[in-house]
């Protein structure tokens, strides 16, 4: 649930995911600039429709996995 204008919105999320890996096995998250998440959020949530939220993943690979399942 999110709030856009004077109202309640049942729309979707995304998922931002920044990895640094030399061979996928293993993968440290990769720190973004917080004007840059910022930014790309308030794009994504004005131009995109059907999206309400953006959501940054810091999780490691392990115990994640590079793509989301």
């Amino acid at each position: 649930v999110g709030v856009m204008g004077d109202g309640r919105t049942y729309e979707h999320a995304v998922a931002l995911r920044a990895v640094q890996t030399t061979d996928f096995m293993t993968a440290h998250w990769a720190p973004l600039p917080h004007d840059l998440l910022a930014k790309v959020s308030n794009r994504i949530t004005n131009e995109v429709r059907g999206i309400n939220r953006v959501v940054y993943d810091i999780s490691g690979k392990p115990p994640a996995t590079i793509e989301w399942e």
